[in-house]
């Protein structure tokens, strides 16, 4: 668990300034971010189902298997995700492009009337109260889909989805929160709606109110570390979207401060991050860790960030579950972290060969074609 638990003597985490910690992590060069990369097209591309999906589903977990292998809409969502970032930033081609639309098409089609996307613990797919992971997760991916692409067909989706955030029924948990927030803010910089942003401030002040001293949250157990970096990535990307004169701009920024500092103090010097107990170290990588870390480098413009961001990535492209099969279990969120490495790093790189995108050969694949 990445929240320290709270005693006589009680850790505090600052809310005024960021704290580094002083474990050194040298810089990547051209090569090894290219190899890194590499790697990360190749898992992915060997996990591709050549519908726009990757993957199956929970089968894909060695650890909780279900007897469904239907395709996860969040594993869809972090992909699409990444693609469009890169397509965005100009690290693609048009292979890339071609894929994302079809991903974009998977998610339109298994949207439910109400607006919502199901969990697939079997193969027909069933809308519970946690559909608003899928649901928020294909709403961002669709509204960026929009903002990038411009298919109004993305726009509507990505709309729907959030008139049934209205009205699904309420919960307190933080990560929850954390990931409507996401939707929204990226909804809003699609349509610069300000009721939208005024969802968003109260989305980020209910998050705030469940803030720890220690930085971090309860959902209603401690949070994963990264469960951690999602709502420290919501938190950002609020802060980034309000102006300075916002009321609310310096509590938002208080609070990703201290979400920061939690997440830094719990980072190892291997570059990876402290586990709790029912966190499973051996398949545990850096992913929405490493985007929160990247996150608060563009949104605080801090080079300070570059180090423990740089020692994520390695961890993240060194850790033995690369080798085998338990890769598949969290290839998605690997694709969507190495997604906004590569933006981190052609952005901080003067002298950057940018690597040759992800040199996904088209759309030629056969169905479930993925490799053991």
């Amino acid at each position: 668990m990445l929240t320290v638990v709270l005693s006589a003597q009680e850790h505090y985490a600052r809310r005024d300034a960021i704290t580094f910690k002083a474990d050194f992590h040298p810089p990547l060069d051209t090569l090894a971010m290219a190899r890194y990369w590499q790697q990360t097209a190749v898992h992915s591309e060997l996990f591709y189902n050549g519908d726009g999906s990757w993957g199956l589903g929970f089968f894909d977990w060695p650890t909780k298997p279900y007897a469904a292998d239907h395709p996860l809409v969040r594993v869809v969502a972090h992909h699409v995700t990444g693609l469009l970032l890169l397509i965005e930033h100009n690290l693609s081609d048009s292979a890339m492009v071609t894929r994302c639309k079809m991903s974009l098409n998977w998610l339109l089609e298994r949207q439910t009337p109400q607006g919502a996307w199901p969990l697939y613990t079997s193969n027909r797919g069933v809308i519970t109260r946690q559909s608003v992971i899928p649901t928020a997760l294909a709403g961002v991916a669709l509204s960026r889909g929009y903002r990038v692409l411009g298919n109004p067909r993305y726009l509507l989706a990505a709309s729907q989805a959030l008139e049934w955030q209205k009205v699904r029924p309420e919960d307190d948990s933080p990560r929850n929160h954390g990931l409507l927030l996401l939707h929204i803010i990226e909804h809003y910089r699609a349509v610069n709606d300000q009721q939208l942003l005024d969802w968003a401030i109260k989305e980020g002040l209910i998050i705030l109110q469940h803030q720890l001293p220690n930085g971090s949250w309860n959902d209603p157990a401690p949070v994963t570390v990264g469960e951690h970096g999602i709502i420290t990535m919501a938190l950002l990307e609020l802060e980034q979207t309000l102006v300075d004169i916002n009321p609310y701009r310096r509590r938002i920024g208080e609070g990703a401060t201290g979400a920061l500092n939690n997440l830094l103090e719990n980072q190892l010097p291997d570059g990876n991050f402290r586990t709790g107990s029912d966190e499973i170290a051996f398949v545990k990588v850096p992913t929405f860790e490493l985007i929160a870390l990247i996150g608060a480098r563009k949104s605080r413009r801090m080079v300070d960030f570059d180090m423990p961001i740089r020692g994520a990535i390695r961890a993240l492209n060194v850790h033995p579950s690369n080798a085998d099969r338990l890769w598949r279990a969290n290839q998605a969120g690997r694709f969507l972290a190495m997604s906004h490495a590569l933006v981190w790093f052609t952005g901080t790189q003067s002298k950057m060969a940018v690597p040759s995108s992800v040199d996904i050969p088209g759309d030629s694949l056969p169905e479930n074609s993925i490799t053991p």
